[in-house]
């Protein structure tokens, strides 16, 4: 009963976030990858990059793509969902915390800053155009930030004040390690103006997915709070 609760708040809360997520994303976050797409080279090491898409299916511009936007962002919603629920209604049930509307935005806030804030400061959001390290190399690092921030965050909030070193350690240890690079420019592109544009989207492109980051886990947080007080998740029964 308990699982069923915590996973039917999930679908409507993810459901809906989600929606919102894509929303303020059309606003800004979509027309920029759009005109960042356009500086995009048409070699790539040698090769014409459409060999490279021709490997690899990616949906249509327009709506084809726009919808499978909206579905991911649902999908992340839904996953993002059921984690803070069951995390949210356990630490309740536990007598860790008290849930208020309150609190639900103080969740948000601690999941805005583990998956976006902290992540951004070794790994910025990337435009198309963009020179990156290694996919598996960038997810690891993700990865362990994600993990060593919410844990930094979850002793500096419910551990006895003796450990709280331990959190701000455990906060700042992926960023001693250092985020993977490459050497390098930062774009493709080899026209200093296009550069130089390309460099103004990247700017406006962290801003505007910052703010759809922001949006999302403060939703994100009240309406879990919202939703343990209001169907009983913090009880088993």
């Amino acid at each position: 009963m308990y699982f069923r609760r915590i996973i039917f708040s999930a679908l409507i809360i993810g459901f809906f976030t989600g929606l919102l997520n894509s929303g303020v994303q059309l606003v800004d976050v979509t027309s920029i990858i759009f005109e960042a797409e356009t500086y995009e080279v048409a070699e790539v090491n040698g090769h014409d990059s459409h060999e490279h898409q021709a490997e690899a299916w990616a949906p249509e511009d327009g709506f084809e793509r726009t919808t499978y936007t909206f579905i991911a962002n649902i999908l992340s919603g839904v996953g993002f969902a059921a984690v803070l629920l069951a995390f949210m209604s356990q630490f309740q049930q536990q007598g860790v915390t008290q849930l208020s509307m309150s609190k639900g935005v103080l969740w948000g806030l601690a999941g805005f800053a583990a998956f976006f804030v902290a992540p951004s400061l070794g790994l910025s959001p990337e435009i198309p155009g963009t020179q990156a390290a290694e996919l598996e190399q960038r997810q690891i690092w993700w990865s362990l930030t994600v993990l060593a921030t919410v844990v930094g965050l979850a002793v500096l909030a419910f551990a006895p004040l003796k450990f709280k070193l331990l959190g701000i350690v455990s906060i700042a240890l992926p960023h001693m390690i250092g985020a993977p690079h490459i050497d390098g420019p930062e774009f493709t592109h080899p026209d200093p103006a296009a550069v130089e544009a390309l460099t103004q989207l990247h700017q406006q492109f962290m801003i505007a997915t910052g703010l759809s980051n922001f949006v999302f886990w403060l939703a994100l947080g009240v309406c879990c709070a919202w939703a343990i007080q209001r169907s009983a998740l913090n009880n088993n029964g």
